[in-house]
């Protein structure tokens, strides 16, 4: 059965072309240079007793960088437990982080030609709220993210030492701690925050685990057998993509085993939902869910969910779901989830059916067993 279903809301947005991208960026540097004075490289202790308006920016569209900023709420809202903590970014952080605990989130858009005008008003509101402390949590050099901070107004404003610094005032070397399931709770401690290792989280409601209960359950039929759920998507242009050959004769093995499946699609990959319709038959469900929050609830009832490096894989992890992270490229140092919530395949020669057909089964015995 096929599910065929339009885009994301507020996720299709068209993004600033490449080159004109690059060309801004230049000229804002080589204003920033001119004007803004360099910001202070040492570790300062401001007053936390004072802290009281606090906003927290990551500006990245993507569902992966989003999901792994979210122990920063966490960790903030522990360290100041009655201020008002805000969030800016893209609308994908605005689905996500519901029912996490910040005060406002304040979405970020990346529309083309709607980028020029709205970030002047943007920026106007930000000032408006007087906040004492605003903070870049994506630990690394983002422009956007730097911009917002630098003119948010806050008396303190934080972000990683590198060639954004000059917008703010306290700046934080960056962790030599490269794994960014590790690296923002490093930086947050070196901020001067009571932290400790804090995983990214996602939390749905009762109300949203029941739906996608039984959205799950409509697909396969009500049994109390497991459900596991495959992503076949994965960024091509960045070699993350496994090949749709292998996935279809991973899905035909388990199917074999009279394992239950359920089949996901990301944007890029629904054009390719015929071709596996057309190979599987009509009996493996195969989903394209246009809501994120729906999406992200049924993914809560998978055990285990299979997925490519993507943000699907990061957000399985963040719902507790045990994951089989497949990494094409040598980056799982980096971007690899820990051993306790996720295991990850890699070969240099390239990941073989088997390797994660065995995986798959081991991962279902553990789930059955008591």
């Amino acid at each position: 059965m096929v599910k065929r279903i339009k885009g994301i809301p507020g996720l299709d947005e068209t993004p600033l072309p490449h080159f004109l991208n690059k060309k801004i960026r230049a000229l804002i540097m080589r204003g920033i240079n001119l004007f803004v004075h360099k910001g202070k490289s040492e570790y300062v202790n401001f007053p936390k007793d004072r802290i009281k308006k606090i906003l927290l920016v990551r500006a990245n569209f993507r569902i992966g960088n989003a999901i792994l900023a979210t122990p920063s709420i966490f960790i903030f809202r522990e360290n100041f437990p009655h201020a008002v903590i805000d969030f800016a970014g893209y609308p994908v952080s605005a689905l996500l982080y519901k029912h996490l605990p910040i005060d406002h989130h304040y979405s970020i858009t990346r529309r083309f030609p709607h980028i020029f005008w709205a970030y002047f008003s943007f920026v106007y509101k930000m000032r408006s709220m007087k906040y004492d402390l605003a903070v870049d949590v994506s630990c690394s050099q983002s422009m956007t993210s730097s911009l917002i901070v630098g003119f948010s107004g806050a008396q303190f404003r934080i972000g990683s030492r590198g060639k954004w610094d000059r917008l703010f005032n306290i700046s934080i070397p960056r962790p030599s701690e490269t794994n960014k399931y590790k690296t923002l709770p490093l930086f947050l401690h070196d901020m001067g925050m009571r932290t400790h290792q804090i995983l990214p989280q996602l939390i749905l409601s009762p109300e949203e685990k029941e739906e996608g209960k039984m959205k799950v359950r409509g697909l396969i039929g009500i049994n109390q057998a497991p459900v596991i759920g495959i992503f076949i998507g994965g960024r091509k242009s960045k070699g993350k993509k496994w090949p749709a050959e292998n996935f279809l004769k991973l899905i035909t093995a388990l199917r074999a085993q009279k394992i239950n499946i359920v089949v996901f699609f990301g944007p890029d990959e629904k054009k390719s939902m015929g071709f596996f319709e057309q190979s599987l038959g009509k009996d493996i469900p195969l989903v394209f869910e246009p809501s994120l929050r729906m999406f992200a609830s049924m993914v809560s009832q998978c055990k285990p969910f299979i997925a490519c490096d993507s943000g699907p894989m990061h957000l399985s992890c963040a719902l507790g779901v045990r994951t089989i992270a497949l990494f094409l490229k040598r980056n799982f140092n980096r971007w690899g989830p820990p051993q306790n919530i996720a295991q990850i395949i890699y070969h240099p020669e390239g990941i073989r059916v088997e390797d994660v057909l065995k995986a798959t089964l081991s991962e279902l015995r553990n789930v059955s067993s008591p």
